[in-house]
């Protein structure tokens, strides 16, 4: 399990987070810059060598298009997107001709488009949105194999963007289960602005948890979660 920082290049600058994996946001960023090159873009965020991007849903195809061309020039496979409204096929082709994977960008209402062969997909799961521990296994569990992104973040008075070990959620048992069910994507801290001065501590100190949760046992009360969950998928319970 590896883990990303998310980025705002307009507010980041890249030596900020040097020596991290980041998930750059550039959804600002390509609406504010949109009339200039793609070169010239591309350029710019190459300093933050992401892994991935998250992008704006554009209403039209060629727009899309334009982003995928980006997203080539910045040596990627995989982007981070929300599922458009209306033609997915449309989206689906124009990602295949770049060899890009699209990750649905989900939360807990959100519902997963149909894909149709040959095409692939993967997801990026919005943790916090699943308001609890079990809705988000409920979720997880049966789609393991193609979450390849969680983004991570706590809440506090309602409001996101909190550091994980300042908040309600335990990220650690999350991580903890996640290892143990040997899922291999992305823990993804999305941080508010004030905060993303932790993300170096943050991600040191999840990195020592992981590598040391790998020989971990699960407890009692959380393996019997998990086979109550997998009995109500099967149609079991």
């Amino acid at each position: 399990m590896n883990v990303l920082v998310e980025v705002n290049p307009l507010r980041v600058k890249p030596e900020e987070v040097s020596g991290l994996q980041v998930a750059l946001n550039v959804v600002d960023y390509i609406k504010g810059n949109w009339g200039r090159s793609l070169p010239e873009l591309a350029i710019e965020l190459e300093d933050y060598e992401p892994v991935t991007i998250k992008v704006p849903t554009p209403r039209k195809i060629k727009d899309f298009i334009r982003i995928m061309e980006l997203a080539n020039y910045l040596n990627l496979s995989e982007v981070i997107i929300r599922p458009p409204r209306g033609n997915v096929d449309e989206f689906l082709d124009a990602a295949a001709e770049y060899n890009i994977v699209l990750s649905w960008f989900i939360n807990f209402k959100t519902s997963i488009p149909p894909v149709p062969p040959p095409h692939r997909i993967s997801l990026t799961v919005d943790a916090p949105s699943f308001k609890g521990l079990r809705r988000l296994l409920e979720f997880l569990l049966p789609n393991l194999n193609i979450v390849r992104f969680i983004y991570a973040y706590n809440i506090k008075n309602g409001e996101g963007g909190y550091p994980l070990m300042n908040g309600p959620i335990d990220y650690l048992k999350i991580m903890r289960i996640l290892t143990a069910l040997g899922w291999g994507g992305a823990t993804v801290l999305s941080y508010r602005d004030e905060f993303t001065v932790n993300y170096r501590n943050d991600v040191n100190a999840l990195k020592a948890f992981i590598e040391s949760a790998g020989s971990t046992v699960l407890d009692k009360g959380t393996m019997r979660m998990l086979n109550s969950i997998m009995k109500r998928l099967m149609g079991n319970s």
